[in-house]
């Protein structure tokens, strides 16, 4: 009987005892919501290019300064045998144009003798004809519609010559505009190799599918991230809950953002919302969690984007042993 007044005793005690505080770690890492992201320019034909220039990781770069870089040896060489052709082709209509003015000349001569034999034809004709015997009027005759129709087969060759030389004046000008298109696309190309920043901020580098992260000499897919520029207004967290702590935490819950190895940095937050999704921590700690998303306060300009955190909720340790006491 007095062993169970003991253990009343105690269990009255321990019921009657404050909530002590405890502090949930979850781990963290400091994102940005709105970022500019820099990849290569989308150029026709080119799929792959190697960096040649990159800002440092975490340097503070200026809207406007060149930041990214990209190799332009081949563009180049395209652009140097586009400019000897284009060379060639503009040669090649400043000689054709002292052809067509000398065919010209010839066309619009010859249909200017024509237009004189028939003048002289007529004028033979138009004699009287008493004046000469019949066979030669008759001879006179025939001449002048001979000479008729001469000049008018050269006054037809001249205006056919003439849309001749026009063709070919057009499709030599037409391959020089082709070309000089052709050139201006591959010179904007090689400027669009240097890829300037769109605002101010951190440059910060991205990792490649190895997990690498992107420097001089890498190469980089068309359309493929190289770097970003984040908003250092738009800071945030993404913790990795633990499913199992789920029921411990809620919306609106203060919490403290501890940056790893970062000299006591610490910034005060607030839960902004917690993800349904469930999802394996990593590869390597396959411990099921959840995207829990932490707003920052006023000192957020402490961080950077990319930096690993520890984010400490305070718990009641009542409800610490209620989560983890068996089911």
């Amino acid at each position: 009987m007095k062993r169970v007044h003991v253990a009343a005793i105690v269990l009255l005690a321990m019921c009657a005892s404050p909530v002590v505080a405890a502090v949930l770690s979850i781990d963290g890492e400091v994102y940005a919501g709105e970022s500019k992201a820099l990849m290569p320019p989308s150029i026709d034909g080119v799929w792959m290019l190697n960096i040649t220039r990159i800002a440092p990781d975490g340097s503070p770069v200026k809207v406007g300064e060149v930041v990214l870089g990209f190799d332009g040896n081949s563009l180049m060489q395209d652009l140097n045998s586009k400019n000897s052709k284009l060379g060639e082709k503009q040669r090649e209509l400043e000689t054709l144009l002292l052809d067509l003015a000398e065919r010209e000349r010839t066309e619009r001569l010859a249909t200017a003798e024509a237009r004189a034999d028939v003048d002289k034809a007529r004028r033979k004709t138009g004699q009287p004809q008493a004046l000469i015997p019949g066979t030669e009027y008759r001879k006179l005759i025939i001449a002048r519609e001979r000479a008729e129709r001469r000049l008018s087969l050269a006054e037809e060759r001249e205006r056919l010559s003439a849309e001749q030389r026009r063709q070919e004046r057009r499709l030599v000008e037409a391959e020089i505009a082709q070309l000089q298109g052709e050139v201006a696309h591959l010179q904007d190309a090689l400027a669009s190799l240097e890829v300037k920043a769109p605002r101010e901020g951190l440059m910060m580098h991205k990792s490649s599918w190895s997990g690498d992260k992107f420097d001089v000499g890498s190469q980089v897919f068309r359309g493929q991230a190289v770097a970003e520029i984040p908003d250092t207004g738009t800071l945030a967290v993404r913790g990795d809950l633990p499913e199992r702590d789920l029921s411990r935490v809620r919306i609106g819950m203060p919490v403290r953002v501890v940056v790893e190895g970062g000299a006591g940095i610490a910034v005060a937050g607030r839960i902004e919302a917690v993800g349904r999704a469930v999802r394996s921590k990593s590869r390597v700690q396959p411990v099921p969690v959840l995207d829990l998303e932490i707003a920052l306060g006023d000192a957020a300009d402490l961080l950077k984007p990319g930096q690993s955190v520890r984010v400490e909720v305070q718990v009641a340790d009542e409800q610490a042993r209620s989560a983890g006491a068996p089911r």
